[in-house]
C-alpha cells in the first residue's frame, strides 16, 4: 500500500508526531510511506500534490494548538479542498495526533467535520502521547491502529468472522424519536447482513436514579442505588454476553440525552474493573442540523470518550446512514480482528480517577490501593530529565535535539524487532458483583479500637 504522510508539525524533521510515522515506516516494510513536511506552509506545493495523487491513504500528522489543528494546517486544508477537490474525494484519510489523548478529541472533532462535511472518505483517527514510541504498549498500540486502518480501506467487504458476535443496539432517547427509531431499524438490518446476533435495548424502559454523589461506590465499592432501581437490570440487559454496542440517541442542548446521561453517570461504579474496558462501541447522536449540532459534537464526544470503555465512534447526525454503515462495518472488523481495545485510543476518565483517588484515600479504600498498585496505575509521575529552561530559539533547537536521541535509537531497533499488536481481551462469562461487602468489624479494648 501507498501512504501518502502531511506532517503538520512546524518541528518538521524533530517533531515526534514525524518521528511517529518514521517508526511505522520502519516496521511496515512492504508499505510505502512517502512523508511530506509541511509545517509552516500555507499553500500545497506541487510534491505533496503528486505524493496525494499516488497514495492509496493519506494520514495527517500534528500535535495540539490551543485545543485544535494549527492555524496553518487550517488553511493547508482549506486550500486543499478549494484547489483539488476531486482528487481529494478519491483518496481516503486518516488522522493522527501526539498530544495526549482526551486533549487531543477537540483537533479530531474539527478534522472529522472537515472530512464529513467535505464528503471525504476517512477511517478510524489515533490520539497518543508523544512519548508513547519510548513504551512497548505505546508502540503496540500505534501499530495496532495502523493495521486497522489499512484493513478499513475494504469496508464493503467485511462480514462476520463467525456466527457468535453478539450485538446490542441500545435506544438512548428520552421518548419517542423518529430520526433515532429509523436509524435504530437501519443499523439492526446492517449487522444482520454482516452475520451478527442483535438485540435491541430500550433504556428508557428501565426506571434508572441519577447519581446523587454519595461517594459509597468509592469507599463500599458498590451504589447504593443498584437495591432501589433497575440499573443493574439495564447493565446486564446491555453488556450481558454482547462484544459490540451501539448507542443510539438524541442531543439534549449539546449534551446526551437525560435518560443516557443517567445510565452513564452510574457507570462511576465500574471505575475499579476493566469488564467494561474491551467493548467495541460507538455513539450515534441526532443533533439540530445547524451550526450548532455541528459545535455539538466536541462536547458529546468528550463526554462519552473521557468514560472509560466508552471510546468509539461519535456522529452527530443520525440520518447520515452512510456513516452509520461504516461504524458497523468497522466495529465488525475490529470483532474480527480481536484487536482494537477501547483504552488504546482514549484511555482516561473514571477508571484513572479511581487510582488517583485510591491514594488519596488510601485508609478508606485499601483493598483498591492494593489493586491499583499491582496493574501500576499508581506509580508517581517520573520528571523527564531532559526538560530544560530554554532563553532563545538555538536553545530551543539543541533542546529538541537532544530529546530525539532515544526515539531514534526505538526506530532503528525496529528494524529487527516489532512490537507485539495488543489483543482485545475476551470477555469474563460472569459480569462484576454489585454487591456490598462489609469489612469484618474490629476489636475494641477498653481505650477504643486497637
Amino acid at each position: 500500500m501507498k501512504i501518502s504522510v502531511l506532517s503538520f508539525s512546524p518541528k518538521n524533521e524533530t517533531s515526534l508526531t514525524y518521528h511517529s510515522m518514521l517508526y511505522l515506516q520502519k516496521v511496515f516494510k512492504d508499505d510505502t510511506f512517502d512523508i511530506k513536511l509541511v509545517g509552516g506552509q500555507l499553500e500545497p506545493k506541487d510534491d505533496a500534490i503528486a505524493s496525494i495523487k499516488d497514495a492509496d491513504l493519506v494520514i495527517c500528522i500534528a500535535s495540539l494548538f490551543h485545543f485544535c489543528v494549527p492555524q496553518q494546517m487550517m488553511v493547508y486544508m482549506d486550500k486543499l479542498m478549494e484547489n483539488h477537490a476531486d482528487l481529494m474525494r478519491s483518496k481516503t484519510f486518516s488522522f493522527y495526533t501526539t498530544s495526549g489523548k482526551i486533549m487531543d478529541i477537540t483537533a479530531h472533532g474539527y478534522m472529522e467535520r472537515f472530512f464529513i462535511e467535505n464528503n471525504l472518505k476517512h477511517v478510524r483517527f489515533c490520539s497518543q502521547y508523544d512519548r508513547s514510541l519510548l513504551e512497548e504498549k505505546g508502540r503496540s498500540e500505534l501499530v495496532t491502529w495502523f493495521k486497522f486502518i489499512k484493513e478499513s480501506m475494504t469496508l464493503d467487504e467485511v462480514k462476520c468472522c463467525d456466527s457468535e458476535c453478539i450485538v446490542r443496539v441500545v435506544d438512548v432517547s428520552d421518548g419517542t424519536n423518529s430520526k433515532v427509531e429509523e436509524t435504530v431499524v437501519a443499523a439492526i438490518a446492517e449487522y444482520e447482513a454482516c452475520g451478527a446476533k442483535v438485540n435491541r435495548v430500550n433504556i428508557r424502559d428501565y426506571k434508572i436514579r441519577g447519581c446523587t454523589a454519595c461517594f459509597c461506590c468509592y469507599t463500599e465499592r458498590v451504589c447504593p442505588m443498584n437495591k432501589t432501581d433497575d440499573w443493574v437490570k439495564c447493565y446486564e440487559d446491555v453488556y450481558k454476553d454482547s462484544e459490540i454496542i451501539l448507542m443510539v440517541g438524541e442531543n439534549h442542548y449539546g449534551m446526551l440525552g437525560t435518560v443516557h446521561k443517567a445510565f452513564l453517570d452510574r457507570h462511576v461504579q465500574l471505575g475499579r474493573f476493566k469488564f467494561d474496558q474491551e467493548y467495541i462501541s460507538a455513539f450515534l447522536v441526532d443533533c439540530p442540523e445547524d451550526v450548532n449540532g455541528a459545535m455539538d459534537l466536541n462536547e458529546l464526544r468528550i463526554h462519552s470518550e473521557a468514560m472509560d470503555g466508552f471510546g468509539g465512534h461519535t456522529l452527530v447526525d443520525v440520518t447520515r446512514l452512510k456513516d452509520m454503515k461504516r461504524v458497523v462495518k468497522e466495529s465488525i472488523l475490529c470483532y474480527n480482528n480481536d484487536v482494537y481495545p477501547a483504552e488504546n485510543f482514549y484511555g482516561v476518565g473514571v477508571r484513572m480517577k479511581f487510582a488517583k483517588l485510591s491514594v488519596e484515600i488510601k485508609n478508606m479504600t485499601t483493598a483498591d490501593y492494593e489493586y491499583f498498585k499491582k496493574c501500576g496505575d499508581v506509580d508517581p509521575w517520573q520528571s523527564d530529565y531532559r526538560a530544560m529552561p530554554v532563553h532563545s530559539a538555538e536553545e530551543a533547537q539543541r533542546s529538541k535535539s537532544g530529546r530525539l536521541i532515544p526515539y531514534r535509537a526505538i526506530i532503528a531497533d525496529a528494524e529487527t524487532k516489532a512490537p507485539t499488536i495488543i489483543s482485545r481481551k475476551k470477555l469474563p462469562k460472569e459480569m462484576p458483583k454489585y454487591e456490598y461487602v462489609p469489612e469484618k468489624p474490629k476489636k475494641k479494648g477498653l481505650f477504643g479500637r486497637r
